[in-house]
C-alpha cells in the first residue's frame, strides 16, 4: 500500500514515538519504531512523505502500517523543513544582549531554558508606549515540534513582565507591532503563531478568550512553570501547550487588511512591486476595485515597500477628512503631514496644537489656504519636499468624491476640482485606492446641476494595467494556495474542493476565506489529532447552501454591494442580469458601455465578441434573486399578474379604509350606511349567505368575507358620491375624470373586472394579459393613487 504521513508524535514523554499514514484507499494506519525498515528511523520521517508500507490488521482503532519505506521519487505534500539545533545562535553574545533584558525579571533564564528546546536567534525589545516594554526573541524549531510547526524559519516569542503582574492588554497587540519593525519584516517571522511568555495571574484565561479568532495563535507560558521547569518537564510543557493552542486559530476569518507580506497571496504582490516603480518614474496609480476585494491590503503593502526601501511617503485616510467643512482645510491637513514626514517629527502626547505647528515651522497658515488653497499647497509641498521623492496615497477616494461622497461639502464639483487640481499640480506621484474609478473616466463633470473639468482624467494608471479588470479576481491555484495554507494552520485542507469555492465566490479572496472560515467552524470539531481534516465535495457543497441563508452569509453579500449600491445605474444593471437572465444576458455595441465596471469588478464576465453575458460569483446572483425585486418590464406575464393583483389588493384596502374614516369622523354612519341603498331601500352590493342587511354597522359593508364587494363597485360608490367625497381627491390634483381613468387602468385590461375582489381573489384568471402599454398605464395610476394614500397617512 502506498500512502502520506499526515501525523507524527515524537517527543512525548508520556507515549511512544509514532504516527500515522493515509493510505490510498483512504483509511488511516498506525506505525511506531518497531514499523520501520532497519535504515529508516522514525524520526527521520517528514509530515507528507510519501511512504509505502505493509498494512496488518489490528483489534483495535486502526490497522498497522508496516515494514515502511519512504518513497524517495515523490515529492513530499509539504517542503522539507530545515529544523535545527537547539542552542544559542553563535551571533548572539548573551552576556551583552541580556542588556536589552528586564533585570530580575527571569527573562534571561528562560531564554536559556528554551535554548535546550529552540535554537534562539535575536534578542530585542519594543514599546508600545513611553512606559510598557516588551522584550522579544527569535527562535527556530527543533525536531521536537515537527508534529506542529510545519514550516521553515523564525517565529516570536514575547515576553510581558510587569511588576503589578495586572493583564495589560496592549499585550495582545504588541505582537503586530513587533513585526513591523524593519530588522523583522527582512526575516519573515512565521505568521501563524508566536509564543507569549507573561507573569500576570490573568494569562490563561485572557488567552483562552481570544481562542479560535482570526489571528496568529497564542501559545501562552507563565515565568513560574517555566522557570521551575527540568529539561524533561519543559519538553513536556511545551508539547502539551502546543497541543491545546497550535491549531485552534482560524486565520482563515481574518476581516482586517492585510499588512504582513507572508499573508500576501495571488499577484497582490506582484501588484504592489509594480505600483513601487510607477511611483519611481513619477506616474500615478489607481487601485479600484469591489469592498473587500484587497485594495488597502495592496496599498499596505505599496507603503511596506517604500518604507523598507527609505522612499518617503504619505499615506491618507479619507474617512478622516469626510466631515470637514473646507476641502482647502484637508489640503492644509495633508501639507503638514508631509512636512512632518520630511523632518522626521510627530505631535508629542501633550503639545499643543499651535506648539506642533511652530515645531514644523509651516510656510502657510491655515487661514492663507482658505484665500488661495491650490496655489499654497503647490508651493508647499515643493518646498517641503526639495528634490527628494515623495508619494501621497489616499486610501477609500469613494467617501471624498462628488458621486459616492455622504458629505454636502465633498459632493460640490467646487471641492472636487480644487482638491484634486492641488494634488495633480503638487509634482508627487499619487497612488489613489477605491472602489470605483469615475475620477479617471471623464473629461468633464455634470453632477447636481453643476458642471467643471476633470483635472484627473487619464491621470491614473490602473493597478493592473489593464482596462478590462481592476484588482484581478485568484485563479483555482491562487486560491489553493491561499486557502490550503492558512488552513493548514487550523489543521484543515480544501484539497478537493477549492474549484468548487473559487467558482462560487468568483475568485475574491476575502468572500473565499469568510467562507472557509464558516467551513472551519462548522467541522472544527470533527478534527482528529490523527490527520488533516480534509473537506469533502459532499460537505462543501452542504455548507455552501447553508452559508448563503446565513447571517455570515447574507452579511458578505451586503458588505461587497454597499459601495456599488450608490452608483444606481450599475447597480440596477446588475440586479437586471440576475433577476431576469433570459432578458438581459446580451449587450453589444454601445449598450455593453452600461455593464463595463460591473465587468471589472468581476462580478460578470462579458463576451464582447458575441454579447453575452454571466454572473461570476453566484451567491451574489441567489443574494439579489432572493432580497430584491424585478422591475415589472422585466416580469413575465404570471409575474406582471401577481405584481399588479398583489397592488390593487392594497388599493383596495385603502380606499374602503378612507371611505370608513371619512364617514366615521366626517360625517355620521347612518350617512355612510345610506351609501349601500338606492332610493328603493335595496342594498346596492350583495350579502353572502346567512348575512342579515338590516343589523350590519356602516363597516361591515366593507367585510368582502360578509359581502361581495367588487372593485368596480368600490369605484361607482365613490363616483355616485364624488359631491361629498370629491373635495378629498381634488386637493391632491385628481379630477373626477382622472379617477375613473385611474380606476380603470388598476383593472389592467382584466375583463372580468366587474366581478373581482382583488382582497379575496387568490388566483387569476388565466386568459388575462398584460401587454406593456397596459403595464405602464397601471405604474401611472397606481403611483397617483400612492400618493393620494400618502397624503391621507395611510
Amino acid at each position: 500500500m502506498r500512502g502520506t504521513i499526515v501525523d507524527l508524535v515524537l517527543y512525548d514523554m508520556s507515549k511512544s514515538r509514532h504516527g500515522f499514514a493515509k493510505g490510498k484507499d483512504g483509511k488511516i494506519y498506525y506505525f511506531n519504531e518497531s514499523c520501520m525498515t532497519s535504515n529508516i528511523q522514525i524520526t527521520s520521517l517528514h509530515i507528507g512523505d510519501e511512504v509505502s508500507f505493509a498494512i496488518k490488521s489490528s483489534s483495535s482503532t486502526y490497522d498497522i502500517a508496516q515494514h515502511i519505506v519512504v518513497e524517495k521519487e515523490f515529492s513530499t505534500l509539504d517542503p522539507i523543513i530545515n529544523y535545527v539545533q537547539p542552542g544559542i545562535s553563535s551571533r548572539l553574545d548573551l552576556d551583552r544582549e541580556k542588556e536589552k533584558l528586564k533585570p530580575n525579571s527571569g527573562e534571561i533564564e528562560i531564554i536559556k531554558k528554551l535554548s535546550q528546546v529552540l535554537r534562539i536567534t535575536r534578542i530585542g525589545y519594543h514599546y508600545m508606549d513611553q512606559v510598557s516594554r516588551y522584550e522579544f526573541c527569535l527562535a527556530r524549531a527543533s525536531e521536537l515540534f515537527k508534529q506542529f510547526i510545519r514550516d521553515s524559519g523564525e517565529f516570536l516569542v514575547i515576553f510581558s513582565h510587569f511588576d503589578s503582574k495586572d493583564w495589560q492588554q496592549k499585550t495582545l497587540k504588541v505582537e503586530k507591532e513587533i513585526r513591523k519593525r524593519r530588522e523583522l519584516i527582512e526575516r519573515h517571522p512565521l505568521v501563524n503563531f508566536y509564543i507569549l511568555i507573561s507573569n500576570a495571574n490573568e494569562l490563561r484565561s485572557q488567552i483562552n478568550n481570544v481562542k479560535g479568532e482570526p489571528n496568529a495563535a497564542v501559545i501562552p507560558f507563565s515565568f513560574e512553570e517555566l522557570l521551575a521547569c527540568n529539561q524533561e518537564e519543559l519538553v513536556k510543557c511545551l508539547l502539551d501547550r502546543f497541543a491545546e493552542y497550535y491549531f485552534e486559530n482560524n486565520m482563515l476569518g481574518e476581516n482586517e487588511a492585510i499588512d504582513d507580506d507572508n499573508l500576501l497571496f495571488g499577484d497582490r504582490g506582484k501588484i504592489a512591486d509594480s505600483i513601487v516603480a510607477r511611483c519611481h518614474n513619477g506616474n500615478n496609480s489607481g487601485i479600484f476595485g469591489l469592498r473587500r476585494s484587497g485594495k488597502t491590503s495592496v496599498l499596505n503593502a505599496v507603503l511596506r515597500r517604500l518604507h523598507r526601501e527609505g522612499t518617503h511617503y504619505v499615506s491618507i485616510e479619507s474617512r478622516t477628512y469626510e466631515t470637514f467643512s473646507s476641502w482647502k482645510n484637508v489640503l492644509f491637513e495633508i501639507a503638514c503631514k508631509v512636512r512632518a514626514e520630511m523632518l522626521g517629527v510627530h505631535r508629542q502626547e501633550n503639545e499643543t496644537l499651535s506648539d506642533y505647528y511652530a515645531r514644523l515651522d509651516l510656510s502657510s497658515t491655515e487661514e492663507e489656504y482658505e484665500k488661495r488653497g491650490v496655489a499654497n499647497f503647490i508651493e508647499d509641498i515643493q518646498r517641503y519636499k526639495g528634490f527628494q521623492p515623495l508619494v501621497i496615497a489616499i486610501d477609500e477616494i469613494e467617501l471624498i468624491t462628488y458621486n459616492t461622497a455622504t458629505s454636502q461639502m465633498w459632493k460640490k464639483l467646487e471641492s472636487y476640482k480644487g482638491f484634486w487640481s492641488a494634488l495633480r499640480g503638487c509634482g508627487c506621484p499619487l497612488v489613489v485606492c477605491g472602489v470605483n474609478s469615475t475620477i479617471n473616466e471623464a473629461s468633464n463633470i455634470t453632477f447636481n446641476g453643476e458642471q467643471c473639468d476633470n483635472p484627473m482624467y487619464g491621470r491614473l494608471v490602473n493597478c493592473t494595467e489593464s482596462r478590462k479588470t481592476y484588482l484581478p479576481p485568484f485563479t483555482d491555484e491562487q486560491t489553493k494556495e491561499m486557502i490550503n495554507t492558512l488552513g493548514k494552520y487550523s489543521n484543515i485542507a480544501f484539497t478537493f474542493v477549492y474549484h468548487q469555492i473559487n467558482s462560487t465566490f468568483g475568485g475574491q479572496p476575502w468572500a473565499v476565506r469568510q467562507f472557509c472560515s464558516f467551513v472551519f467552524n462548522s467541522v472544527k470539531d470533527k478534527r482528529q489529532p490523527t490527520c488533516t481534516y480534509e473537506v469533502s465535495k459532499a460537505t462543501c457543497r452542504y455548507l455552501l447552501d447553508e452559508f448563503k441563508c446565513s447571517a455570515p452569509g447574507v452579511s458578505l453579500c451586503n458588505t461587497i454591494l454597499q459601495h456599488l449600491r450608490i452608483y444606481q445605474s450599475e447597480y440596477s444593471m446588475l440586479k437586471k442580469i440576475a433577476l431576469c437572465p433570459q432578458r438581459h444576458n446580451k449587450f453589444l455595441g454601445e449598450e455593453a458601455i452600461s455593464i463595463e465596471n460591473l465587468q471589472r469588478y468581476g462580478l460578470i464576465e462579458h463576451d464582447s465578441s458575441t454579447g453575452f453575458v454571466t454572473f461570476n460569483i453566484s451567491i451574489i446572483q441567489d443574494f439579489l434573486c432572493s432580497s430584491e425585486e424585478k422591475q415589472p418590464e422585466d416580469m413575465d406575464n404570471n409575474e406582471r399578474r401577481r405584481y399588479v393583483q398583489d397592488r390593487i389588493a392594497e388599493c383596495e384596502r385603502k380606499l374602503k379604509r378612507f371611505l370608513i374614516n371619512y364617514y366615521t369622523f366626517a360625517k355620521t354612519d347612518e350617512i355612510g350606511r345610506a351609501l349601500f341603498f338606492d332610493g328603493k331601500g335595496k342594498c346596492v352590493i350583495k350579502p353572502h349567505k346567512g348575512v342579515d342587511v338590516e343589523s350590519c354597522s356602516f363597516t361591515d359593508f366593507f367585510d368582502h368575507q360578509k359581502f361581495d364587494f367588487y372593485f368596480s363597485k368600490l369605484k361607482q360608490l365613490i363616483v355616485d358620491n364624488w359631491n361629498n367625497i370629491g373635495e378629498q381627491f381634488e386637493s391632491q390634483g385628481i379630477t373626477q375624470a382622472k379617477f375613473i381613468s385611474c380606476m380603470d387602468d388598476l383593472n389592467a385590461g382584466r375583463t372580468d373586472a366587474d366581478h373581482y375582489d382583488p382582497e379575496n381573489a387568490p388566483d387569476c384568471p388565466p386568459e388575462w394579459e398584460i401587454d406593456d402599454y397596459t403595464l405602464n398605464a397601471f405604474i401611472t395610476a397606481y403611483a397617483t393613487m400612492k400618493k393620494f394614500f400618502a397624503s391621507k397617512n395611510m
